[in-house]
């Protein structure tokens, strides 16, 4: 196979490439999308821009694991939201796969992670999800953003196993951490899952920090429903 020639800046700003067509499709997605199929995907597209066009173009390496990162991701976005979409899923498992076993230290396969983590959280296989986050975590463990779009996904992973408990766990790592990225949402759903075990008094102060400091929250009526049911509960 002859050796690919690598690109100038001007070209790769004059001509249409791999790079920018995954980054067009994620931002696309994100934008179509207010409530996309995973938390991850909000966080992936800065990523991903983050790690440069000259890093790209110069690593041969990046650009076989990218393009089939990029058909995963195809398959990742394909899926209908609210809907089981088995052949995306598995299609993009198999691609986030090969990426993770042919190519362990590119870039893509880091951004894999998360993705896979998320198919197997939406197939129901919360353990795999589980094990998919933790590598994830280590991985992006300097990270801010994505480090709480991890233990987002990890919250609900252990929620679907009915580990509530932990659940909380994730989601106070969150309400405990500096910024308000996730934050409004994290403290609806500790509240959540202080309901699930029963834990008014820890319920009644996470929506009450919700209402109080997030007014434009989206879940803010519910919180206020749910406030008003558990006074004097506990």
């Amino acid at each position: 196979m002859a050796k690919k020639k690598r690109l100038t800046r001007k070209q790769l700003l004059k001509e249409p490439d791999e790079f920018l067509t995954f980054s067009a499709k994620a931002i696309q997605f994100a934008a179509e999308h207010r409530r996309p199929v995973s938390y991850a995907l909000m966080a992936l597209v800065a990523v991903v821009l983050a790690v440069g066009l000259f890093h790209y173009f110069s690593n041969l390496s990046e650009r076989r694991a990218y393009a089939v990162f990029d058909q995963g991701l195809d398959h990742y976005v394909g899926q209908t939201p609210g809907e089981k979409s088995p052949h995306f899923q598995e299609s993009a498992k198999e691609r986030f796969t090969e990426v993770l076993s042919k190519y362990p230290s590119t870039r893509a396969a880091e951004l894999s992670l998360a993705l896979y983590a998320d198919v197997s959280y939406a197939e129901g296989a919360y353990d795999k999800a589980i094990e998919l986050y933790q590598r994830a975590l280590e991985v992006f463990s300097q990270d801010d953003t994505l480090q709480r779009l991890i233990w987002n996904g990890l919250a609900y992973a252990y929620e679907g196993k009915k580990d509530y408990t932990t659940a909380a766990q994730y989601f106070k790592k969150i309400t405990g951490s500096e910024g308000a990225f996730l934050k409004a949402e994290a403290y609806f759903n500790l509240g959540r899952m202080y309901e699930a075990i029963n834990n008014h008094e820890g319920a009644r102060k996470a929506y009450n920090d919700l209402v109080r400091d997030y007014p434009g929250a989206a879940n803010l009526r519910i919180a206020k429903e749910k406030l008003g049911r558990l006074k004097g509960q506990g």
